[in-house]
């Protein structure tokens, strides 16, 4: 039986709410107010995070799905958002406004305007009470506010289910390695026709839980369960069942699908167009566009890809796909020029220049070792482990033979000239440097030294193969002379969206004052052509301004 403080706290609870409704327009217009700030200052990181997706995206499909698909409900969450957000702040607004005027006027006198009967009816009828249109849009403002964040968290859980994905794909990676990769596939087509038959009944509004048969219930509900949880879904469900039991909102929950499909696909489709004869991507043809040298193109120039900006974070950043000249406007007996890894570029070094991987491809994390084991590389360590154990063997016969005195300890002086493993002396400069003292101590000096050199010289040696392959992959010519010879080349990280390549350096001083044509060539390979070697070609103009 229900105590009668129970009961008390319950009315005391209830016209608490009542009353915090009732002065909910502040928080709401404080949280928007704030979150409209965070969104519209966020819209640089998002154009920064489309960019370097873009240019760091792997070749893997399943792994472009996953970043594309987390890259659109990133952005269709950020412009329903705006959106939502927007147009609550003016509707509130709009509802402070007219209840100001409703304290200096009161109610609408229609009487008082003079109007002919007929209008005067269909006014009082069809506009009404001034107090019914402000509530009216109090409720309007409430609920679009709560369906604002009702969506994000529906975001939420679509973003918890791609995360699943990728977990789910790592897991099966792994299991292939152990020979169980049609397990790991299994448990992705279980999760994503259960997923489906989870989304056809939320967004039928319950439409399987329906089904009177207690068994199917019974079983439903576990999926129904696991997906609840799975999805963070518990944290928002009294909000949707809320929109669910009224039938207003229940309406602007259906129209959820079509408002996500405007946001994401129409309206950022809509465009001006007042030069129908200036050639684009879309009138001739991408290849067109980019090979021709008749086209300033700002994507192929530092300076000019950033030129038309005041502020760093207004900058439109878009990957580098091909190359990029430093500057359009050469003024100095230098020019510069970056080009970055293309996605067919480790074929090209594997098979052509027979250069081996130095990190595995794809997705990666921290906390698992991403280095390829380099096989010529682990013959040297093995090889200086073997000569190094031979030394180890002889030095303990040695010891035990008593033609090395026992270990002395550390400060104890010996007159003999071979004494223990390592003796202590004052360093050059000041500090205690452990010089060997024994013949085998000199001979494991030796060896790691041979040894160190020997790999110094094969990764340094590698890294030089490498640069010297992008180098020969990108073939310039300036005016139609070749310039690979003269280029001075290093491998380089841009600035622009951490692009890695290579940075070269081409002489200037001989070319005259005025427009010149830079025509680029660059080898891929493509293992299904006949002639596995192929070409991309693209022509920029650039200028030199000589400083006199």
């Amino acid at each position: 039986m229900e105590k009668p403080e129970d009961s008390k706290k319950k009315v005391s609870f209830s016209d608490w709410l009542e009353l915090l409704q009732q002065e909910s327009w502040q928080l709401e217009l404080l949280v928007s107010g704030f979150a409209l700030f965070g969104i519209w200052e966020s819209r640089h990181f998002l154009k920064r995070f489309d960019a370097y997706v873009g240019s760091h995206l792997p070749d893997e499909l399943s792994i472009i799905f996953l970043l594309m698909g987390f890259f659109g409900l990133l952005k269709t969450a950020w412009g329903i958002f705006f959106i939502n957000l927007m147009i609550h702040v003016v509707l509130r607004g709009l509802w402070i406004g007219a209840i100001g005027l409703r304290y200096v006027s009161g109610e609408i006198d229609y009487k008082s305007l003079g109007y002919n009967e007929t209008f005067e009816d269909y006014f009082e009828r069809r506009v009404g009470r001034f107090d019914a249109y402000i509530e009216k849009l109090e409720k309007v403002c409430s609920v679009i506010f709560a369906y604002t964040f009702l969506l994000f968290f529906i975001f939420l859980s679509g973003v918890m289910v791609l995360v699943h994905l990728i977990l789910l794909g790592l897991l099966t990676g792994y299991l292939i390695e152990l020979g169980w990769g049609g397990l790991g596939v299994t448990l992705i087509c279980i999760y994503l026709i259960l997923g489906f038959v989870v989304l056809v009944d939320f967004l039928t509004i319950g439409s399987i839980k329906k089904v009177r048969s207690n068994a199917f219930a019974k079983v439903y509900g576990y999926v129904y369960r696991f997906y609840s949880y799975a999805t963070l879904s518990f944290f928002y469900r009294p909000l949707l069942f809320n929109f669910f039991d009224y039938k207003h909102t229940r309406r602007l929950f259906w129209f959820s699908v079509p408002y996500v499909i405007l946001v994401l696909f129409i309206l950022p489709g809509f465009y001006l167009e007042n030069t129908e004869y200036y050639p684009s991507d879309e009138s001739i043809g991408t290849e067109y566009y980019r090979s021709s040298g008749e086209i300033i193109k700002t994507f192929y120039y530092d300076d000019l890809r950033y030129q038309r900006f005041h502020f760093e974070e207004d900058i439109d950043r878009n990957p580098i796909r091909n190359f990029s000249l430093a500057e359009s406007e050469i003024t100095y007996s230098q020019g510069k020029i970056f080009f970055p890894f293309h996605k067919e570029d480790p074929n090209l070094l594997k098979y052509k220049y027979h250069i081996t991987p130095l990190n595995e491809h794809g997705l990666q994390h921290v906390a698992f070792d991403y280095v390829v084991e380099d096989t010529i590389l682990k013959n040297i360590n093995k090889q200086e482990s073997a000569a190094l154990l031979v030394l180890r063997k002889a030095e303990r016969a040695a010891r035990k033979a008593g033609e090395i005195p026992k270990r002395k300890k550390i400060g104890e002086t010996s007159n003999t000239a071979e004494g223990f493993s390592f003796g202590l002396e004052q360093g050059r400069y000041g500090g205690k440097e452990r010089v060997p003292t024994n013949k085998y101590q000199v001979g494991r000096d030796s060896i790691k030294k041979y040894w160190e050199k020997y790999r110094d010289d094969y990764v340094y040696g590698k890294i030089l193969s490498i640069k010297n392959a992008l180098v020969d992959a990108n073939q310039i010519y300036i005016d139609d002379i070749p310039y690979q010879d003269l280029l001075s080349c290093k491998l380089f990280t841009h600035p622009n969206l951490g692009e890695r390549g290579i940075q070269c350096y081409f002489p200037t001083d001989s070319l005259a004052d005025g427009e010149h044509m830079l025509r680029w060539e660059r080898k891929t390979y493509n293992p299904h052509k006949l002639d596995s070697i192929q070409f991309i070609k693209r022509s920029v103009p650039f200028w030199i301004r000589s400083q006199r």
